[in-house]
């Protein structure tokens, strides 16, 4: 089997949220056509689905697609976002909804524990709980998710995990075939991709702007958009100085 349950014993929680009620998905099948166009794009990969074990307001689930000697990274997908419309802020688009999965890419050397295959105990599987609170924060408060989303872990940014300091996301988007897939319906589910940031980062976002804050952390990656929870902070840098 290559779905598994969710263990909530050490399910953490990031963002602030806390359950909700329960919303009517109007199109499950949006995910499932996610997953086949990630499967297409990314043939021949052993891959599993965590299934969400909270469900509220919606089910998300997260996909992982193994590293191949080729392609020497893990990506991680939602399942189930895009169930239900997100609304745009009034005015913002010529339509009022829309939908939207996330996905995010791993280094093939993320330190999963590999002895008995990838758990959701593992301390280091919190990319994939990430993905799930992440995925359901724009249906709990009933906001617009897309390009430029800036989100502290918490109020008081708190780090994802212990062995990092990252605290927040900025949402981007790609272009091309990383950008979004188009439903039968006619439909475009837009691909998001959360960048992980440090609170001095945030912080720094008010003086120099989205696209000047993702390109410098993107030049700090070497170009990379694998998530590098040791990467140095760019706000600590002389170059943001007075």
């Amino acid at each position: 089997m290559n779905t598994l349950p969710l263990q909530t014993a050490c399910r953490p929680r990031f963002f602030s949220l806390t359950d909700t009620k329960k919303i009517k998905g109007l199109h499950h099948e949006y995910g499932q056509a996610v997953q086949q166009y990630f499967h297409r794009l990314f043939p021949h990969r052993r891959w599993q689905v965590f299934r969400d074990p909270v469900g509220t307001p919606l089910a998300i689930d997260v996909e992982i697609l193994y590293p191949t000697e080729e392609e020497p990274f893990y990506l991680l997908h939602t399942m189930g976002m895009s169930a239900s419309p997100m609304r745009y802020p009034s005015g913002a688009f010529s339509a009022n909804e829309g939908y939207s999965e996330l996905c995010l890419i791993l280094p093939a050397r993320w330190p999963f524990r590999r002895e008995r295959g990838l758990s959701l105990n593992d301390k280091a599987a919190w990319p994939i709980w990430l993905l799930m609170e992440l995925g359901r924060f724009p249906h709990v408060h009933d906001v617009w998710m897309g390009y430029g989303f800036l989100l502290p872990n918490r109020e008081k940014p708190e780090s994802f995990a212990e062995d990092t300091a990252l605290s927040g996301v900025v949402i981007v988007q790609f272009e091309g075939q990383l950008g979004g897939v188009k439903m039968p319906d006619g439909t475009t589910v837009e691909l998001l991709m959360p960048i992980l940031l440090y609170k001095e980062e945030m912080d720094l976002c008010s003086d120099i702007g989205i696209d000047s804050l993702v390109d410098a952390v993107l030049d700090e990656c070497g170009g990379s958009f694998l998530l590098n929870k040791d990467r140095p902070n760019i706000a600590l840098e002389d170059d943001w100085g007075p």
